[in-house]
């Protein structure tokens, strides 16, 4: 393999002249900003410097004799193995280094180091086509972003970003690469700061998704932050009449709490029942979690969440979901109108990427996420650096 790196104004023109050179056939390892040479090369426009390669059939020569042997690598250790064969069949005697030594193994060895450095290079450049564009330091950070499962489009976005934003400098340095990266991401998503109770106003927030999210332990767990940390007025309002053990659950801690809660059997109930409470500052709604794949039972529901009229309607998924599962509720939920996106089992999921894919895709801000079952621990406001954190580096600040 023939390796020659390839220096030119942009990244186009690198590459015209490394085809022009290596031929067609050649491909790119790997590329990055330069500074000119000379002096006052820092006062000039980086330059791009590309590493091309090319399958060669290159000479390899016997120190004794100068003999030429045509091939590459592989075929010259072919021809050695065959010697040595050819020498054991002629001869009982123990085979020593003599007659090898007119192979020049040093070449051997730089070569094979050549072939396994462009070998992983092509793997990565096979496994991720775009990142071969990137930096070294860059590139590590892209297919981090690509492993936690964020989509390739938007990867490469947060990359060009990145680019745009550092010097040559900069995008060496793995640590200001990241610290750029996460900026980026919190800027990406957009957040919603929770409801701050106003005595002069009536706050009505509902929560729906498909079952088993954890919709019931959130609400409980918002109501006992807004009682306990709030000092505000709470009311509960449960229309998840499927599930007998999700009012039970909910009425036990409600009666722990001292928050008074009803259950709206209908759409008209649930109409009467925000007007009830109408003197608290807070009325959080449960609703009975629904098979995204069952249009009639999402349309019902539609109705408790139009005569509700709240001021919010989080939409909760489950973080360890796939995301083609996600973008499926998010479409059929969007008849209920939600207006942000709350995450929760975040501290079960194998990778978070999905949670930027979401946020960017719908345009929806995110609200909390939930970390656990304890009530009212293990939930937090969606916050830019405490999401892109969690995102990048699954470190949750």
């Amino acid at each position: 393999m023939k390796i020659k790196k390839f220096v030119a104004p942009t990244l186009k023109e690198a590459t015209e002249i490394m085809k022009r050179e290596l031929g067609e056939e050649a491909i790119i390892l790997g590329t990055r900003r330069i500074k000119q040479p000379g002096i006052f090369g820092f006062l000039k426009p980086e330059l791009i410097e590309i590493v091309g390669a090319v399958e060669d059939e290159k000479i390899f020569k016997h120190k004794s004799n100068g003999e030429d042997i045509p091939g590459n690598t592989v075929d010259l250790l072919k021809k050695m193995s065959k010697d040595i064969e050819a020498r054991r069949k002629n001869s009982s005697e123990e085979i020593d280094a003599e007659p090898f030594e007119k192979y020049d193994y040093s070449e051997i060895k730089s070569e094979i180091e050549e072939v396994k450095q462009a070998l992983n290079q092509i793997t990565e450049h096979l496994k991720y086509k775009s990142s071969i564009q990137y930096p070294a330091a860059l590139r590590k950070a892209f297919v981090n972003l690509i492993e936690k499962e964020v989509e390739e489009g938007l990867a490469n976005k947060i990359a060009r970003a990145v680019l745009t934003n550092l010097s040559g400098d900069e995008l060496r340095n793995e640590k200001r690469v990241e610290e750029e990266i996460i900026k980026i991401i919190s800027e990406l998503v957009k957040f919603s700061k929770p409801v701050k109770p106003v005595r002069r106003k009536t706050f009505v927030l509902a929560f729906v998704g498909p079952t088993g999210v954890g919709k019931t332990t959130t609400v409980a767990k918002l109501a006992a932050i807004y009682r306990l940390f709030e000092n505000a007025k709470v009311a509960l309002i449960s229309a998840d009449t499927y599930r007998i053990a999700a009012i039970e659950q909910l009425q036990t801690f409600a009666n722990i709490a001292n928050i008074p809660m009803d259950v709206a059997y209908t759409s008209e109930d649930m109409a009467r029942l925000v007007r009830k409470h109408q003197d608290k500052d807070i009325i959080l709604i449960d609703t009975v979690g629904r098979n995204q794949r069952q249009s009639e039972h999402i349309f019902e529901l539609a109705k408790f969440i139009k005569s509700a009229d709240p001021d919010e309607v989080h939409l909760v998924l489950s973080a360890t979901s796939s995301y083609k599962n996600m973008i499926d509720v998010y479409n059929r939920f969007k008849v209920l109108v939600p207006n942000r996106l709350l995450f929760s089992k975040v501290d079960e999921a194998i990778c978070l990427g999905y949670i930027l894919n979401m946020a960017y895709k719908t345009k929806l801000p995110l609200s909390y996420i939930t970390t656990g079952q304890n009530v009212p621990d293990d939930i937090a406001v969606a916050e830019p650096k405490v999401i892109a954190n969690l995102i990048y580096k699954e470190v949750l600040l």
